[in-house]
């Protein structure tokens, strides 16, 4: 599956080419490729990608608006520098705008088949030899229940804020047994989607969040002295 696949990232508003140069500098900093804090060469990431600077700028700039880059006069794109505030921030306004997604999620219309097929897909994957393929696994399970809903605006903010909390999650190595964990919160969302049960779907699905958002916090704290 390629950069463009993320379910997360939607439509990008970006047409042809802008668009897939959206998308692979996308995949270059959630797969650290391109480090925190790193200032971006475009001339040489143009040369990488076989265009020319335009769409490149023009990636970059989208990237600022998703929260990956930030700019500065006369010194250009740098890759944001993660934090334990922001990163609380983001978990903050994910609990807020996913609750009320799921509430409003067509639940007859959800797919529990390929839920089923993508959370066994999961559980065969190593999440850190096969840390991209787990990750857009892990972002199609809760796509398929999120473009069932009604709020389409706050479905594009949340696909805005998953990506900003792939970002971190791509500094972190999974924590001792969180794989079984993240399996097992899944099969319980499935049960709930099954069901038709919006609340039990809401509940299950804060508590599958926050304990990834802990793990992060932890591993975060740790790097930056904390």
């Amino acid at each position: 599956m390629t950069a463009s696949a993320s379910p997360a990232a939607g439509g990008d508003g970006l047409d042809g080419g802008e668009g897939s140069c959206l998308a692979r500098i996308r995949q270059l900093v959630l797969t650290g490729q391109l480090l925190p804090g790193q200032k971006v060469n475009q001339g040489e990431i143009a040369a990488r990608l076989g265009v020319s600077r335009v769409p490149v700028r023009e990636a970059l700039a989208a990237l600022r608006s998703e929260g990956l880059m930030e700019s500065r006069a006369n010194t250009g794109f740098t890759v944001v520098r993660p934090t334990v505030d922001d990163l609380v921030e983001i978990y903050l306004m994910r609990n807020l705008l996913e609750s009320e997604l799921l509430r409003s999620v067509d639940l007859a219309a959800v797919d529990v088949e390929l839920l089923e097929r993508v959370n066994g897909e999961m559980a065969r994957l190593d999440p850190v030899v096969s840390f991209e393929a787990y990750r857009l696994a892990n972002e199609r399970f809760h796509f398929a229940i999120f473009d069932r809903a009604s709020l389409r605006l706050v479905r594009r903010e949340v696909g805005r804020l998953w990506t900003l909390s792939e970002f971190y999650r791509s500094i972190y190595i999974h924590g001792e047994g969180a794989h079984q964990r993240v399996i097992e919160d899944h099969v319980r969302i499935i049960d709930a989607v099954r069901r038709r049960d919006h609340e039990a779907l809401v509940a299950v699905s804060t508590e599958h969040r926050g304990e990834t958002e802990i793990s992060m916090s932890r591993v975060l704290g740790r790097r930056s002295g904390g």
